[in-house]
């Protein structure tokens, strides 16, 4: 248990541009009567926290300054609050932090008990620190929202990227014939996941290559409106078009007799346990493309704001070992 007041962290003092990301010490954090402190093994970049440092969500999404970014954690619980009996410490953890409490760049932080899950067992605590809220994102729109069922046919766009190759894994754990779209060079990844048909998004009209229709569409690509309307008069009808980025024309959907909806992914430990399960068996592994100390954390929104950032940024807290 820490005896220590200070810890070092990622946090902003305002918003704008990578240049306002300090890793400095910070407080830390007091836990509630149903939080667990965690002990942060690893976190990882997300396009999510690069927006909420540039302020393009404080209209709608406020927070506290100053703010310790990272919404993905893995660790080792160091304290639990009076009323947590799902953990102990010393359990290895993992979750989604609620966005708009402090997040996990940082040696340690608090968490709601019900938002974390156990890490999985045989697979890296560090490596886990990419997968909740991408996986979660995969999971809630494949299964939640898609209802995908051995046999049916799937198109992922943008299916190389974090979400989208966890995304291609689940959908062919479900039994589905899973079709994906990626720019040539992230074939051989795709490929390896089992994929069942790639189309090069740079190269082919996405309408044109489909050989017949689908029954769900995870729409992970951030083209515009009109481009993905086309996209509706490939779905079967009483199909799904989900989208995290874009939303499609709903009247336009109702026409064709297929449903749309845009998302969010939604903490949920229950999910979380059932991925760990996967991740466990080696059903399911995430793509880190790189590996960072966590002082570097403002090196790496400078290389996303570039368009130098492909796939998952696994983000390790300096001096701590975890095995």
């Amino acid at each position: 248990m820490t005896t220590k007041s200070y810890m070092k962290a990622a946090r902003i003092h305002q918003y704008g541009g990578p240049e306002v990301i300090r890793y400095e010490d910070a407080p830390i954090p007091e836990v509630g009567d149903d939080e667990v402190l965690i002990k942060v093994s690893a976190t990882s970049f997300n396009p999510f926290d690069a927006k909420l440092r540039s302020g393009a969500f404080k209209a709608f999404l406020p927070i506290e300054l100053p703010f310790t970014l990272g919404v993905n954690v893995s660790g080792i619980i160091e304290k639990k609050g009076e009323s947590v009996n799902t953990f102990r410490v010393g359990d290895k953890v993992y979750g989604f932090i609620d966005v708009t409490k402090n997040g996990a760049a940082a040696e340690y932080v608090v968490s709601k008990a019900v938002d974390i899950a156990h890490a999985p067992k045989n697979f890296d605590l560090h490596e886990a620190g990419v997968v909740p809220n991408v996986a979660l994102t995969a999971w809630q729109a494949l299964f939640d929202y898609g209802k995908l069922q051995p046999g049916q046919r799937v198109l992922i766009t943008a299916a190389s990227g974090g979400v989208g190759t966890l995304a291609v894994q689940l959908a062919k754990w479900k039994g589905a014939y899973v079709i994906g779209t990626a720019s040539k060079k992230k074939f051989s990844t795709l490929e390896q996941l089992g994929i069942d048909e790639i189309i090069d998004y740079n190269s082919q009209p996405i309408v044109e290559s489909l050989n017949g229709k689908v029954d769900v569409i995870f729409n992970l690509s951030p083209v515009g409106q009109s481009e993905l309307n086309k996209l509706l008069y490939t779905l079967n009808e009483g199909g799904i078009f989900i989208s995290t980025t874009t939303p499609v024309d709903e009247n336009l959907a109702k026409e064709l007799g297929v449903k749309a909806v845009r998302i969010n992914s939604q903490r949920n430990s229950a999910q979380l346990a059932e991925i760990a399960a996967l991740l466990d068996a080696g059903l399911l592994k995430p793509d880190i493309t790189e590996r960072i100390g966590l002082s570097e954390l403002a090196e790496v929104h400078r290389k996303f704001e570039n368009g130098e950032i492909s796939g998952r940024v696994l983000i390790t807290v300096e001096g701590e070992e975890f095995k």
